[in-house]
């Protein structure tokens, strides 16, 4: 749904500030409920579950993906970090991050999930995303790519001009 209320549930306090993020720069509304089955990865299988039933319903939501626009990008300043997000809704999965993230727990989320999560949206999006974040501070960098990828996914979400095919 285009613009519609966002609503995130999920035990990873940091999981949900970014799909909350995610959501709003896309332009997308939802509403996202996880829970934790067993409580043996510290979020890992949470965040990856969730990033999997997002990409399914962005996939489900572009259909056909003919009257999209299809192709997105952006660059965002956060304080000291900066990301650039460039995606490619044609139904070809694929995904490339460029980060140094330090391995550390922002908020109950694993910094090396980050890569994880990008992958596991591309795949069931069936989207090519490339995610390069520059910066110090883990919690920026990992803020400033959702804030990116939102707006790119919002551009490529965008009605084409004329119906668009998958060459």
């Amino acid at each position: 749904m285009r613009d519609g209320p966002i609503v995130v549930e999920t035990p990873i306090g940091f999981l949900t500030h970014m799909l909350e993020t995610l959501l709003y720069y896309a332009g997308l509304g939802g509403r996202v409920k996880a829970v934790v089955l067993r409580d043996l990865d510290e979020g890992h299988h949470v965040i990856e579950d969730v990033a999997l039933a997002i990409g399914s319903a962005l996939s489900e939501f572009v259909g056909d993906r003919r009257s999209i626009a299809r192709y997105g990008w952006s660059i965002v300043p956060m304080d000291d970090s900066r990301a650039v997000a460039a995606v490619d809704l044609g139904g070809r999965p694929f995904w490339v991050v460029r980060a140094e993230l330090p391995n550390v727990v922002i908020g109950g989320y694993p910094t090396y999930m980050f890569k994880h999560f990008v992958r596991s949206l591309a795949s069931e999006a069936r989207a090519t995303i490339h995610v390069e974040i520059y910066g110090e501070d883990p919690h920026h960098m990992i803020e400033v790519a959702h804030k990116a990828l939102g707006l790119a996914l919002r551009q490529a979400l965008s009605p084409a001009d004329r119906p668009m095919t998958t060459k």
